[in-house]
């Protein structure tokens, strides 16, 4: 069974990353690039709350006794093959999970306008991931 209080201190860490991200959201990409204060600040934002997501996905895993991944992204498999997320949702997260592992030990190779992209279509996806595991564990 989930520990619906860990779940909730996740999905209220990734919320507060989620509106640091959101409120944002209207710089353009010009002055993105030029802006390393706001690189930084998304950069760290998209990476702890993908961090969060990864940690929330691998306690559902273990405290449900699922099969562990071998990698941390794959816990989201384990969330669709549960019927918790989608498969397109599950495909983007892992590779979002990807894209956090870049972050964090390729930190210097960064494409920065990658992370623009990466940061405008990640937030839904994110969202849609504590929407679902809220709703399917009554967390709300």
């Amino acid at each position: 069974m989930v520990n619906s209080d860990l779940a909730r201190t996740k999905l209220a860490y990734i919320a507060t990353n989620l509106a640091i991200l959101d409120a944002r959201k209207a710089i353009p990409e010009q002055e993105f690039r030029k802006s390393v204060e706001i690189q930084y600040v998304v950069l760290h934002a998209l990476q702890l709350a993908i961090q969060a997501a990864l940690d929330l996905a691998a306690h559902i895993v273990a405290d449900e006794g699922w099969d562990v991944p071998e990698r941390s992204g794959d816990a989201f498999i384990g969330l669709h093959d549960h019927q918790i997320i989608s498969e397109d949702l599950s495909t983007r997260l892992r590779s979002m999970a990807a894209f956090r592992k870049l972050i964090v030990h390729e930190y210097a190779h960064v494409d920065i306008p990658t992370v623009y992209k990466i940061w405008h279509s990640s937030t839904d996806d994110l969202r849609a991931f504590a929407s679902a595991v809220t709703k399917h564990f009554s967390l709300g």
